[in-house]
């Protein structure tokens, strides 16, 4: 009962080769099938309603996430509304569906979440750290990947208030048809462990 619940991938999505530069291809998004720790399905890309999808990375024992808990909620409330579905993703391999749903309640978060402990999302999205943004338009093109807002000018230094908010700029742009105007940003906070990923033969 608490085994993690896996996100699973087809065959095309497993294909896929420089995320960046092409996006999802188009069979491969169709396909997307997210599974949430409450055993919901979700297909991202299916939707003729959804104008962009956000993968948020998350660390359950990071400062830095946990601070930007509020401002994740508040992204989710008011985008939601217009098109945008965001997705909480926890690459933590430590990290299974009761320790996520604790979270959650702890830190009010409302998004679905989402278990990774393959990595593949988090790959496929190309983040490094938590808390870290990829924005996708609703054709699967990634177009913004990077910090939610620039509250943090790097590790353990913290401004009064952010003075950029990348996130919602992006998706700002994305909603009113025109591309963000920064492709990445730098994310500051805690690095995901890959060391037990599988190597990649080359």
């Amino acid at each position: 009962m608490n085994r993690p619940r896996q996100i699973i991938w087809f065959a095309a999505l497993l294909a896929l080769a420089g995320a960046w530069q092409t996006g999802l291809a188009a069979p491969a998004k169709e396909k997307l099938v997210l599974t949430d720790i409450n055993g919901k399905n979700h297909t991202p890309f299916t939707s003729s309603k959804t104008k962009a999808v956000v993968f948020l990375f998350l660390l359950r024992d990071c400062p830095v996430s946990n601070v930007y808990s509020p401002e994740i909620t508040r992204i989710h409330k008011e985008y939601s509304r217009k098109g945008v579905s965001l997705y909480l993703v926890h690459p933590d391999r430590d990290t299974n569906a009761k320790a996520a749903k604790a979270h959650a309640i702890e830190y009010k978060l409302t998004a679905p979440l989402v278990l990774d402990h393959e990595h593949k999302l988090t790959h496929l999205a190309g983040v490094e750290v938590t808390p870290e943004a990829a924005v996708f338009d609703k054709k699967g093109h990634l177009v913004y990947r990077g910090r939610i807002n620039n509250l943090y000018a790097d590790f353990g230094k913290k401004r009064a208030k952010p003075t950029q908010h990348d996130l919602r700029e992006s998706l700002d742009a994305l909603l009113s048809g025109r591309p963000p105007v920064m492709r990445t940003t730098k994310a500051v906070g805690c690095y995901i462990d890959f060391s037990n990923d599988k190597k990649s033969n080359k």
